[in-house]
Protein backbone atom coordinates (compact mmCIF):
# COMPACT_ATOMS: atom_id res chain seq x y z
CA UNK A 1 0.00 0.00 0.00
CA UNK A 2 1.38 3.42 -0.96
CA UNK A 3 -0.19 6.65 0.27
CA UNK A 4 0.80 10.16 1.27
CA UNK A 5 1.38 13.62 -0.16
CA UNK A 6 3.90 12.41 -2.76
CA UNK A 7 2.32 9.05 -3.62
CA UNK A 8 1.36 10.00 -7.19
CA UNK A 9 4.72 11.66 -7.74
CA UNK A 10 6.60 8.57 -6.53
CA UNK A 11 4.56 6.11 -8.57
CA UNK A 12 4.83 8.27 -11.69
CA UNK A 13 8.60 8.10 -11.23
CA UNK A 14 8.60 4.34 -10.71
CA UNK A 15 6.11 3.23 -13.36
CA UNK A 16 6.01 3.74 -17.12
CA UNK A 17 2.21 3.82 -17.24
CA UNK A 18 -0.05 6.64 -16.03
CA UNK A 19 -1.73 6.18 -12.67
CA UNK A 20 -5.35 4.93 -12.64
CA UNK A 21 -8.18 7.12 -11.42
CA UNK A 22 -9.90 6.43 -8.10
CA UNK A 23 -11.80 3.14 -8.26
CA UNK A 24 -9.88 1.89 -11.28
CA UNK A 25 -7.07 -0.60 -11.81
CA UNK A 26 -4.36 -0.82 -14.45
CA UNK A 27 -1.31 -2.86 -15.33
CA UNK A 28 1.96 -0.98 -14.96
CA UNK A 29 5.65 -1.76 -15.32
CA UNK A 30 8.72 -0.67 -13.45
CA UNK A 31 11.82 -0.44 -15.62
CA UNK A 32 15.52 -0.54 -14.86
CA UNK A 33 17.66 2.52 -15.68
CA UNK A 34 18.73 0.68 -18.85
CA UNK A 35 15.09 0.34 -19.97
CA UNK A 36 14.51 -3.31 -19.11
CA UNK A 37 11.42 -4.69 -17.38
CA UNK A 38 12.03 -4.83 -13.63
CA UNK A 39 8.47 -5.73 -12.63
CA UNK A 40 4.83 -5.94 -13.66
CA UNK A 41 2.30 -4.70 -11.10
CA UNK A 42 -1.45 -4.10 -10.98
CA UNK A 43 -2.21 -0.73 -9.41
CA UNK A 44 -5.55 0.34 -7.95
CA UNK A 45 -6.25 3.83 -6.62
CA UNK A 46 -8.53 3.13 -3.67
CA UNK A 47 -8.95 6.76 -2.60
CA UNK A 48 -7.25 9.99 -3.65
CA UNK A 49 -3.52 9.39 -3.20
CA UNK A 50 -3.97 5.87 -1.78
CA UNK A 51 -2.80 2.99 -3.97
CA UNK A 52 -2.89 -0.78 -3.65
CA UNK A 53 -0.04 -2.44 -5.56
CA UNK A 54 -0.24 -6.16 -6.38
CA UNK A 55 2.62 -8.26 -7.73
CA UNK A 56 3.28 -11.98 -8.07
CA UNK A 57 3.88 -13.86 -4.82
CA UNK A 58 7.45 -14.68 -5.81
CA UNK A 59 8.22 -11.02 -6.57
CA UNK A 60 7.07 -9.50 -3.28
CA UNK A 61 10.45 -8.49 -1.85
CA UNK A 62 12.03 -8.04 -5.29
CA UNK A 63 9.53 -5.27 -6.06
CA UNK A 64 9.15 -3.86 -2.55
CA UNK A 65 12.84 -3.10 -2.13
CA UNK A 66 12.91 -1.23 -5.46
CA UNK A 67 9.94 0.91 -4.43
CA UNK A 68 11.32 1.59 -0.96
CA UNK A 69 14.78 2.49 -2.24
CA UNK A 70 13.40 5.06 -4.69
CA UNK A 71 11.15 6.52 -1.99
CA UNK A 72 14.13 7.00 0.35
CA UNK A 73 16.61 8.16 -2.29
CA UNK A 74 14.13 10.65 -3.73
CA UNK A 75 12.99 11.96 -0.36
CA UNK A 76 9.32 11.35 -1.14
CA UNK A 77 6.72 12.07 1.56
CA UNK A 78 4.92 8.71 1.42
CA UNK A 79 3.86 5.87 3.65
CA UNK A 80 4.64 2.40 2.26
CA UNK A 81 3.07 -0.57 4.01
CA UNK A 82 3.53 -4.23 3.10
CA UNK A 83 0.07 -5.76 3.62
CA UNK A 84 0.97 -9.21 2.25
CA UNK A 85 0.51 -10.94 5.61
CA UNK A 86 -2.83 -9.24 6.27
CA UNK A 87 -4.66 -9.57 2.95
CA UNK A 88 -5.26 -12.65 0.83
CA UNK A 89 -6.75 -12.97 -2.64
CA UNK A 90 -9.15 -15.37 -4.30
CA UNK A 91 -9.56 -15.44 -8.07
CA UNK A 92 -13.00 -16.38 -9.38
CA UNK A 93 -13.13 -16.74 -13.16
CA UNK A 94 -15.17 -18.26 -15.94
CA UNK A 95 -18.40 -17.58 -17.86
CA UNK A 96 -20.52 -18.35 -14.78
CA UNK A 97 -18.42 -16.44 -12.25
CA UNK A 98 -20.85 -13.51 -12.25
CA UNK A 99 -23.80 -15.79 -11.54
CA UNK A 100 -22.04 -17.41 -8.61
CA UNK A 101 -20.86 -14.17 -7.01
CA UNK A 102 -24.23 -12.47 -7.51
CA UNK A 103 -25.82 -15.10 -5.25
CA UNK A 104 -23.64 -13.88 -2.37
CA UNK A 105 -23.93 -10.09 -2.66
CA UNK A 106 -26.45 -7.27 -3.05
CA UNK A 107 -23.94 -5.42 -5.23
CA UNK A 108 -24.93 -5.32 -8.91
CA UNK A 109 -22.29 -7.50 -10.63
CA UNK A 110 -23.63 -6.90 -14.15
CA UNK A 111 -21.36 -5.72 -16.94
CA UNK A 112 -22.99 -2.30 -16.95
CA UNK A 113 -22.69 -1.82 -13.19
CA UNK A 114 -19.32 -3.47 -12.56
CA UNK A 115 -17.08 -2.72 -15.51
CA UNK A 116 -13.75 -4.27 -16.45
CA UNK A 117 -10.80 -2.93 -14.41
CA UNK A 118 -13.11 -1.34 -11.85
CA UNK A 119 -12.62 -1.95 -8.13
CA UNK A 120 -15.33 -1.79 -5.46
CA UNK A 121 -15.68 -2.44 -1.75
CA UNK A 122 -18.51 -4.96 -1.43
CA UNK A 123 -19.83 -7.55 0.97
CA UNK A 124 -19.74 -11.17 -0.11
CA UNK A 125 -21.53 -13.69 2.09
CA UNK A 126 -21.77 -10.83 4.59
CA UNK A 127 -17.98 -10.36 4.66
CA UNK A 128 -16.42 -7.04 3.56
CA UNK A 129 -13.78 -7.22 0.82
CA UNK A 130 -12.43 -5.45 -2.25
CA UNK A 131 -13.42 -6.87 -5.63
CA UNK A 132 -11.56 -5.99 -8.82
CA UNK A 133 -12.91 -7.11 -12.17
CA UNK A 134 -9.75 -8.55 -13.65
CA UNK A 135 -8.42 -12.05 -14.30
CA UNK A 136 -5.14 -13.39 -15.70
CA UNK A 137 -7.23 -16.03 -17.47
CA UNK A 138 -8.58 -13.34 -19.82
CA UNK A 139 -12.07 -14.61 -19.07
CA UNK A 140 -14.86 -13.00 -17.04
CA UNK A 141 -13.56 -12.87 -13.50
CA UNK A 142 -12.82 -11.04 -10.28
CA UNK A 143 -9.94 -10.89 -7.87
CA UNK A 144 -11.25 -10.69 -4.31
CA UNK A 145 -8.97 -9.07 -1.72
CA UNK A 146 -9.94 -10.25 1.76
CA UNK A 147 -8.64 -10.02 5.32
CA UNK A 148 -6.74 -13.25 5.89
CA UNK A 149 -8.94 -14.17 8.85
CA UNK A 150 -11.95 -14.25 6.50
CA UNK A 151 -10.34 -16.13 3.60
CA UNK A 152 -11.63 -19.59 4.49
CA UNK A 153 -15.18 -18.39 5.09
CA UNK A 154 -15.35 -16.57 1.74
CA UNK A 155 -13.81 -19.52 -0.11
CA UNK A 156 -16.30 -21.98 1.39
CA UNK A 157 -19.23 -19.68 0.63
CA UNK A 158 -18.17 -19.35 -3.01
CA UNK A 159 -17.67 -23.09 -3.45
CA UNK A 160 -21.08 -23.76 -1.92
CA UNK A 161 -22.80 -21.11 -4.05
CA UNK A 162 -21.24 -22.50 -7.22
CA UNK A 163 -22.24 -26.14 -6.85
CA UNK A 164 -24.97 -26.00 -9.50
CA UNK A 165 -22.61 -24.19 -11.88
CA UNK A 166 -19.99 -26.92 -11.51
CA UNK A 167 -17.44 -24.74 -9.73
CA UNK A 168 -13.99 -26.21 -9.11
CA UNK A 169 -10.43 -25.20 -8.27
CA UNK A 170 -7.91 -24.54 -11.04
CA UNK A 171 -4.13 -24.43 -11.00
CA UNK A 172 -1.22 -22.79 -12.73
CA UNK A 173 -1.21 -25.09 -15.77
CA UNK A 174 -4.82 -24.15 -16.55
CA UNK A 175 -3.97 -20.49 -15.91
CA UNK A 176 -0.98 -20.69 -18.24
CA UNK A 177 -3.06 -22.24 -21.01
CA UNK A 178 -5.75 -19.57 -20.74
CA UNK A 179 -3.36 -16.60 -20.54
CA UNK A 180 -1.36 -17.84 -23.54
CA UNK A 181 -4.53 -18.14 -25.61
CA UNK A 182 -5.14 -14.45 -24.89
CA UNK A 183 -1.55 -13.43 -25.66
CA UNK A 184 -0.87 -12.29 -22.09
CA UNK A 185 2.80 -11.92 -21.19
CA UNK A 186 4.29 -13.26 -17.98
CA UNK A 187 7.02 -11.61 -15.91
CA UNK A 188 10.05 -13.87 -15.66
CA UNK A 189 9.23 -15.41 -19.04
CA UNK A 190 8.31 -12.94 -21.79
CA UNK A 191 9.66 -10.01 -19.79
CA UNK A 192 12.44 -9.67 -17.25
CA UNK A 193 15.50 -7.58 -16.45
CA UNK A 194 17.13 -8.71 -19.73
CA UNK A 195 14.26 -7.67 -22.02
CA UNK A 196 12.87 -4.27 -22.87
CA UNK A 197 9.10 -3.67 -23.01
CA UNK A 198 9.10 -2.74 -26.70
CA UNK A 199 10.53 -6.06 -27.86
CA UNK A 200 8.15 -7.78 -25.42
CA UNK A 201 5.16 -6.13 -27.12
CA UNK A 202 4.17 -4.08 -24.07
CA UNK A 203 3.93 -0.78 -25.96
CA UNK A 204 0.32 -0.20 -24.82
CA UNK A 205 1.42 0.05 -21.18
CA UNK A 206 4.47 2.24 -21.77
CA UNK A 207 3.64 5.95 -21.93
CA UNK A 208 6.78 7.55 -23.32
CA UNK A 209 4.86 10.80 -23.78
CA UNK A 210 3.77 11.19 -20.17
CA UNK A 211 5.33 14.26 -18.49
CA UNK A 212 6.93 12.36 -15.62
CA UNK A 213 10.56 11.31 -16.08
CA UNK A 214 10.06 7.69 -15.08
CA UNK A 215 13.04 5.42 -14.46
CA UNK A 216 14.27 3.95 -17.75
CA UNK A 217 12.46 6.51 -19.92
CA UNK A 218 15.57 8.01 -21.52
CA UNK A 219 17.12 4.60 -22.14
CA UNK A 220 13.90 3.33 -23.71
CA UNK A 221 13.67 6.37 -25.97
CA UNK A 222 17.20 5.60 -27.17
CA UNK A 223 16.33 1.92 -27.72
CA UNK A 224 13.29 2.95 -29.77
CA UNK A 225 15.35 5.41 -31.83
CA UNK A 226 18.03 2.81 -32.63
CA UNK A 227 15.43 0.19 -33.53
CA UNK A 228 14.85 -3.31 -32.22
CA UNK A 229 16.84 -6.37 -33.25
CA UNK A 230 14.34 -8.97 -32.06
CA UNK A 231 10.73 -9.16 -30.97
CA UNK A 232 8.35 -11.51 -29.25
CA UNK A 233 6.46 -13.74 -31.66
CA UNK A 234 3.34 -15.85 -31.14
CA UNK A 235 3.70 -19.42 -32.43
CA UNK A 236 1.33 -22.25 -33.27
CA UNK A 237 3.36 -25.44 -32.87
CA UNK A 238 2.50 -28.65 -34.75
CA UNK A 239 3.22 -31.34 -32.16
CA UNK A 240 1.98 -34.82 -31.35
CA UNK A 241 2.02 -35.64 -27.64
CA UNK A 242 4.27 -32.87 -26.32
CA UNK A 243 3.88 -29.14 -25.77
CA UNK A 244 6.46 -26.37 -25.33
CA UNK A 245 6.97 -25.00 -21.83
CA UNK A 246 9.60 -22.31 -22.40
CA UNK A 247 13.38 -22.06 -22.94
CA UNK A 248 13.30 -24.34 -26.00
CA UNK A 249 15.50 -23.68 -29.02
CA UNK A 250 14.03 -22.17 -32.20
CA UNK A 251 15.57 -23.25 -35.53
CA UNK A 252 15.36 -21.81 -39.05
CA UNK A 253 17.20 -23.22 -42.05
CA UNK A 254 19.52 -25.25 -39.83
CA UNK A 255 20.48 -22.36 -37.56
CA UNK A 256 19.47 -21.42 -34.04
CA UNK A 257 17.53 -18.14 -34.28
CA UNK A 258 15.80 -17.75 -30.93
CA UNK A 259 14.13 -19.37 -27.96
CA UNK A 260 10.67 -19.93 -26.56
CA UNK A 261 9.75 -18.12 -23.36
CA UNK A 262 6.64 -20.09 -22.41
CA UNK A 263 4.21 -22.51 -23.97
CA UNK A 264 1.04 -24.50 -23.34
CA UNK A 265 -1.82 -26.36 -25.01
CA UNK A 266 -4.89 -24.33 -25.90
CA UNK A 267 -7.90 -26.47 -25.07
CA UNK A 268 -10.21 -23.85 -26.56
CA UNK A 269 -8.59 -24.14 -30.00
CA UNK A 270 -6.95 -27.57 -29.66
CA UNK A 271 -3.58 -26.07 -30.55
CA UNK A 272 -0.12 -26.06 -29.00
CA UNK A 273 1.14 -22.48 -28.47
CA UNK A 274 4.35 -20.74 -27.54
CA UNK A 275 5.84 -17.29 -27.19
CA UNK A 276 9.34 -16.92 -28.63
CA UNK A 277 11.92 -14.22 -29.26
CA UNK A 278 12.92 -14.08 -32.92
CA UNK A 279 14.92 -11.68 -35.10
CA UNK A 280 12.76 -9.06 -36.83
CA UNK A 281 13.01 -10.74 -40.24
CA UNK A 282 11.27 -13.84 -38.82
CA UNK A 283 8.36 -12.31 -36.87
CA UNK A 284 5.86 -11.80 -39.69
CA UNK A 285 2.60 -13.77 -39.57
CA UNK A 286 2.95 -16.93 -41.67
CA UNK A 287 6.69 -17.31 -41.03
CA UNK A 288 7.71 -20.94 -40.56
CA UNK A 289 10.30 -22.04 -37.98
CA UNK A 290 11.02 -25.14 -35.91
CA UNK A 291 10.82 -25.66 -32.14
CA UNK A 292 13.09 -28.25 -30.56
CA UNK A 293 11.25 -30.36 -27.99
CA UNK A 294 13.02 -33.27 -26.28
CA UNK A 295 15.63 -33.43 -29.02
CA UNK A 296 13.18 -33.40 -31.93
CA UNK A 297 12.31 -30.44 -34.14
CA UNK A 298 8.61 -29.66 -34.61
CA UNK A 299 7.22 -27.27 -37.25
CA UNK A 300 5.81 -23.98 -35.99
CA UNK A 301 4.32 -20.90 -37.59
CA UNK A 302 4.05 -17.29 -36.46
CA UNK A 303 0.35 -16.46 -36.05
CA UNK A 304 -1.65 -13.33 -35.25
CA UNK A 305 -2.19 -12.86 -31.54
CA UNK A 306 -4.33 -13.49 -29.66
CA UNK A 307 -5.66 -16.90 -30.60
CA UNK A 308 -8.68 -16.27 -28.36
CA UNK A 309 -10.12 -12.80 -27.67
CA UNK A 310 -10.46 -11.74 -24.04
CA UNK A 311 -13.90 -11.72 -22.48
CA UNK A 312 -14.10 -7.89 -22.30
CA UNK A 313 -13.23 -7.68 -26.00
CA UNK A 314 -15.76 -10.36 -26.95
CA UNK A 315 -18.46 -8.62 -24.92
CA UNK A 316 -17.68 -5.24 -26.49
CA UNK A 317 -17.82 -6.69 -30.01
CA UNK A 318 -21.12 -8.45 -29.27
CA UNK A 319 -22.64 -5.19 -28.05
CA UNK A 320 -21.38 -3.37 -31.11
CA UNK A 321 -22.82 -6.02 -33.42
CA UNK A 322 -26.22 -5.78 -31.73
CA UNK A 323 -26.25 -1.99 -31.97
CA UNK A 324 -25.65 -2.11 -35.74
CA UNK A 325 -28.40 -4.64 -36.50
Amino acid sequence: MVKGKDSVKLLDRLFANVMPKVGLTNISHMLTPSGRVYAEVTITQLAPGEFLLITGSGSELHDLRWIEKEAVDGGYDVDITNVTENIGVLGVAGPKSREVLQKLTDEDMSDAAFKFLHCKSIRLAGIPLRATRISYTGELGWELYIDNKDMAAVYLAIMEAGQNEGIDNFGTYAMSSLRLEKGFRGWGAEMNCDTNPLEAGLDYFIKLNKPADFIGKKALQEIKAKGLKRKLAYLAVDTDDIDPEGNETIWHKGKVVGNTTSGAYSYTKQQSLAFAYLPLELINVGQNVEVELLGRKYPAMVIQEPLVLTEPTRTRLQKKAKSTV
